[in-house]
């Protein structure tokens, strides 16, 4: 199985030397969405500090497979209202 590495951005860079074997991309997604939610539950009222917070998945070669990141505003995405959801 391919070996995914799991680092993480947030001002930092937090390199993962160790890594996980994984079945594919798809699983390395799942895996990177699930580390993203646990790091931010974790770190809880800090996130708003650095406003953003990424997780970078590397293959065995160092290649970029995956990047999710969060992103912390004050303010409401682009374009949205929350009258426009209502209709």
């Amino acid at each position: 199985m391919p070996r995914y590495f799991f680092h993480t951005q947030n001002g930092d860079c937090i390199r993962d030397d160790q890594g996980e074997e994984l079945k594919s991309v798809d699983a390395a997604r799942e895996e990177a969405v699930a580390v993203l939610g646990e790091i931010l539950r974790y770190r809880g009222a800090s996130f708003w500090t650095t406003r953003a917070f990424s997780v970078i998945v590397t293959d065995a070669d160092g290649q970029t497979v995956v990047s999710v990141t969060a992103a912390a505003s004050d303010d409401a995405p682009d374009g949205w209202s929350l009258m426009e959801s209502a209709k």
